[in-house]
């Protein structure tokens, strides 16, 4: 900060000291004084419709000019940037203007509903985030502010318990210090209370009033340890032993889902989250191939029949160019081979399910070009709905978590690695010879004479003479 700032800022923030240190009415006599010249300006700036100099022509009583051009500049752009946009006639959002009406009683009618925000994945990824934040905001309650944040403390010590041992006489018992991790004390209780709650709620030794206080107070007890959906889950045990056996098990999968790496639980997520979409899917096309009527049959044969034969043609393309590429290649000892687009992947009726794996090819969905072909269709709700139970992207945060680095590739990039030939030395031809591993040479076999074994028990003759 220069000098002129600073002493800016000193004169600021004595003059605010002094107007502090004042009676209140002569205090309120100046908020009245600056707010009544703020609405001035206001009321000008709308009057001349924000014109460039409205704010260096306004003239005092002694008909002189208000501000400097220098003051009037910073006063104009500030007036455009913050006031101008209260009196538009339409709010910008995302590049396009939505009008916005006013009702006859004068509250601001909100714009329409955007057809974007009609989306099964948009909404699958709000849920999540929404879930993961109060899971973050629940365990940074229970590590801060709750009563077992004692417990999760790094700088808590270690607890001693003691163990007595038996010890030789004449002590008999010896008293160990036994180091028990702070951690462990919330999981300890939690054991204790869901153990006594089982025993409570089933088998002869069963009480309503015992079970629903325990139900509750093991449910809270999870809320301040962090785990609110395992609160939940021991909350419900309160509505009887079929929920709190329910609760149990769902308390179970919970902590093993928990050992799991956190990328691999967004996969499992997901992949739960496609599979009932997918089943959604499926059954309606099982129930198109076992119900529709013999017209509608016919014509997907049609249409199936069509597919194979492009299948077919494509494929006998595909072995032409790789009988030119083979003449190239063959006479250097090598052998190559392109990808054929197999003919079990067309469906049938009785294969019919194989629809869902012709739509969900990532190097086709992935590609920016079939991306921008489906961009009108984002915009309606109904085909944007079909696309999404097919698990065909169409939300940005989904095609990132499809189609990770190869989101918004082009088709030419995406189908290059199923496209690229595989290249192998052809055997037995120079090549394939020159790359073969040397062989490793056997050692000699060792022979056990009769002789060799003659001399050693003379040798041992000699030295049993010797002794």
């Amino acid at each position: 900060m220069d000098h002129n700032g600073q002493r800016e800022l000193e004169a600021t923030l004595d003059n605010l000291e002094r107007l502090a240190n004042e009676d209140s009415e002569t205090l309120r006599k100046k908020v009245y004084e600056t707010f009544s010249g703020i609405s001035f300006l206001v009321l000008e700036a709308k009057k001349a419709n924000f014109k460039r100099g409205w704010a260096y022509n306004l003239k005092d009583r002694h008909n002189e000019n208000i501000f400097e051009k220098s003051e009037a500049k910073i006063l104009e752009e500030a007036s455009n940037k913050f006031i101008q946009p209260l009196f538009s006639n339409s709010v910008k959002r995302g590049g396009a203007s939505i009008p916005v009406k006013a009702s006859a009683s004068g509250s601001i009618v909100k714009p329409a509903l955007n057809p974007e925000d009609l989306s099964l994945d948009r909404t699958f990824w709000k849920v999540r985030d929404l879930l993961k934040s109060i899971d973050e905001q629940v365990k940074n309650f229970s590590r801060e502010l709750g009563p077992f944040r004692l417990f999760y403390d790094k700088n808590t010590p270690d607890f001693r318990f003691p163990l007595p041992v038996p010890a030789p006489p004449p002590v008999f018992v010896s008293v160990i210090m036994v180091p028990i991790n702070p951690r462990s004390i919330p999981i300890v209780i939690g054991l204790i209370i869901e153990a006594v709650r089982l025993v409570y709620s089933v088998g002869p030794m069963s009480n309503d009033v015992t079970r629903k206080v325990l139900s509750l107070v093991l449910g809270l007890i999870d809320f301040l340890k962090g785990d609110w959906k395992q609160g939940i889950l021991s909350m419900i045990g309160f509505f009887g032993e079929t929920p709190l056996l329910a609760g149990l098990i769902g308390k179970v999968l919970l902590n093993l889902l928990d050992l799991v790496a956190p990328d691999i639980q967004e996969r499992m997520t997901m992949d739960a989250y496609q599979s009932a979409k997918s089943m959604y899917i499926g059954f309606l096309l099982w129930g198109f191939a076992n119900f529709a009527p013999d017209f509608a049959r016919a014509s997907a044969r049609l249409q199936f029949d069509a597919i194979k034969k492009i299948v077919t043609d494509a494929n006998g393309k595909i072995d032409a160019v790789e009988a030119s590429m083979q003449k190239s290649v063959g006479a250097a000892g090598l052998q190559l081979k392109l990808n054929d687009i197999p003919e079990d992947f067309v469906p049938t009726f009785d294969d019919m399910q194989n629809l869902q794996a012709i739509v969900r090819q990532p190097t086709i969905y992935c590609s920016k070009e079939f991306q921008q072909a489906i961009d009108p269709l984002r915009k309606i709700p109904p085909m944007r709905l079909v696309l999404e139970l097919m698990n065909i992207p169409t939300d940005p945060q989904t095609l990132e978590f499809e189609c990770k680095d190869h989101a918004g590739e082009s088709l030419e990039d995406t189908l290059g690695v199923s496209l690229q030939p595989q290249i192998t030395p052809t055997p037995g031809s120079p090549i394939a010879t020159a790359l073969e591993p040397p062989a490793v040479p056997q050692a000699p076999a060792v022979l056990n004479t009769k002789r060799g074994g003659t001399r050693h028990r003379k040798t041992k003759k000699r030295n049993t003479r010797r002794r």
